[in-house]
């Protein structure tokens, strides 16, 4: 935002709810110019809101992580004839 002012890019330096009004999203700024350094007030309206004004999310416990195997962990067994025969043909 620019200062009316002078032109300046305005500093947001503070934010407050309103909650004397019924609608959500109704926020006070207060700005401070970098040029001429004059505070501006205005009123803002968010259209969706904040994350603090909506409801609490419900938290659930989370799946447990599976880990999976190694080659250390897996035994190995030699690979004969039919092994090596699906192999080719899975492209491995």
């Amino acid at each position: 935002m620019r200062c009316i002012a002078c032109g300046a890019e305005l500093i947001l330096t503070k934010v407050v709810p309103d909650h004397t009004v019924p609608i959500r999203g109704v926020e006070h700024y207060t700005f401070i110019c970098s040029g001429c350094h004059v505070t501006e007030s205005r009123v803002v309206f968010i259209k969706d809101g904040r994350e603090v004004d909506s409801p609490p999310m419900p938290t659930q416990a989370g799946r447990g992580i599976k880990r999976t195997p190694t080659v250390q962990d897996e035994q190995v067994a030699p690979m004969g004839l039919f092994g090596r025969v699906m192999a080719r043909i899975r492209g491995h």
